[in-house]
């Protein structure tokens, strides 16, 4: 070979060794981040979404029509009712812890006196 041949670029880059490195592409990276971006976006819009339907259903609840008067007289009733029933349970379970009571102090009074009565005995 002659000595300027020896000297050029292209033969020199064609002795050299060359070894294949593993790397990665950006491409990857990017789509990664890419997917990881769009996962947090879902999150947050089913968040917000969620959100957006308890605060919907709390203003429909302090938005909504007055009750009829009808429908608060009859719950009126309804409430007296209940409250006469109970009233009268109260009563009739008060008289019959009376009448229990006194069947008891009754019946004590009977015991001391055949206790006594055994005793003289």
């Amino acid at each position: 070979m002659r000595k300027v041949d020896s000297k050029r670029r292209s033969l020199q880059l064609t002795r050299q060794s060359y070894a294949l490195t593993p790397r990665r592409g950006a491409g990857i990276w990017i789509g990664v981040g890419a997917a990881v971006c769009a996962a947090l976006a879902l999150g947050a819009a089913g968040f917000a979404l969620k959100r957006s339907h308890e605060d919907v259903r709390k203003l429909d609840a302090l938005c909504a029509p007055p009750v009829s008067e009808q429908k608060l007289r009859d719950e009126l009733a309804h409430a007296r009712l209940a409250l006469e029933q109970e009233a009268a349970t109260r009563t009739s379970l008060e008289q019959r812890v009376s009448q229990a009571a006194a069947e008891n102090a009754r019946l004590q009074t009977d015991l001391a006196f055949l206790r006594q009565q055994h005793k003289s005995d």
